[in-house]
């Protein structure tokens, strides 16, 4: 998404502005907020989100304005939901809709919009350019404009074989007794909730048993982990130590937040339950 936000390297200037993100989020929330059965200001389960790109406004004559989408930007912002696809095999996902309009959520990972960056590009795209010049191509002078994601899978497989964590077979894990509770904001702008998904089923897939030493928990409204909307604050490491120590797995989380003096609270259950 990077190369439809950043499409003139020359300038560097993103073509998504703050003004699209409180725009976008606030349709976000306005189809999709209540399909949990509470107008919060967070989406549950961001999956049950079906918006309607439609009903975000158009610029007219295709002018960029401050109440308004122009053509270009709405690729872009469609780029970002959606999957990265390469060789016909989906290479990473897309993130999930909601708190896009919050303070170090899309401004500072993805869209580069943050007071933070001073003027800088996003986080993404610092990551991306640089580990693709340095890991990949070994070329500091290479183009990310440029590059049509051909032959991706053979370009990556030596950087990957030392910077990949994927595996999915926590066999050793397992028999050593081990436990492990991953956890992750739904709406996580620098990772992608569904990536860590992904990674769940595959071990759920791998072992019928894994439930008994392995649980992921998403925290709606959550952002990079922590902040956002959402209820965030976890005692995970007492979690951790009851269920090693003690034999008493995490069937339920309690996350809460102090909003205005006053503490919130949900309850969280292991992914799939909601």
């Amino acid at each position: 998404h990077s190369q439809k936000n950043y499409p003139n390297p020359a300038d560097m200037k993103p073509l998504i502005t703050q003004d699209n993100l409180k725009l976008l989020q606030n349709e976000v929330l306005k189809q999709c907020d209540q399909l949990d059965g509470s107008t919060d200001k967070i989406i549950d389960d961001p999956r049950k989100c079906r918006f309607k790109f439609s009903s975000l406004p158009e610029c007219p004559e295709g002018k960029p304005g401050s109440a308004c989408f122009t053509n270009e930007q709405l690729a872009a912002i469609k780029a970002i939901y959606s999957p990265l696809v390469a060789d016909g095999k989906e290479i990473y996902p897309g993130f999930p809709f909601g708190v896009e309009g919050e303070d170090a959520s899309w401004d500072l990972w993805i869209t580069g919009t943050s007071p933070y960056l001073q003027g800088g590009p996003s986080l993404h795209y610092m990551f991306s350019t640089n580990i693709f010049k340095y890991f990949v191509f070994n070329d500091p002078d290479w183009d990310y404009s440029k590059y049509d994601f051909k032959d991706f899978g053979a370009q990556t497989s030596y950087a990957s074989s030392y910077l990949d964590a994927t595996l999915t077979d926590y066999s050793e894990f397992k028999k050593r007794n081990g436990k492990i509770i991953f956890y992750h904001g739904w709406n996580d702008a620098a990772l992608s909730a569904y990536a860590t998904i992904d990674h769940y089923e595959g071990i759920l897939n791998s072992d019928k048993e894994a439930k008994s030493y392995a649980r992921l928990f998403l925290l709606p409204g959550v952002m990079h982990c922590g902040g956002g909307p959402g209820c965030d604050n976890v005692d995970w490491i007492a979690l951790i130590i009851d269920w090693v120590e003690k034999s008493k797995a995490p069937d339920q989380v309690v996350a809460s937040k102090t909003v205005e003096g006053k503490v919130i609270t949900k309850t969280i259950y292991p992914y799939p339950k909601q």
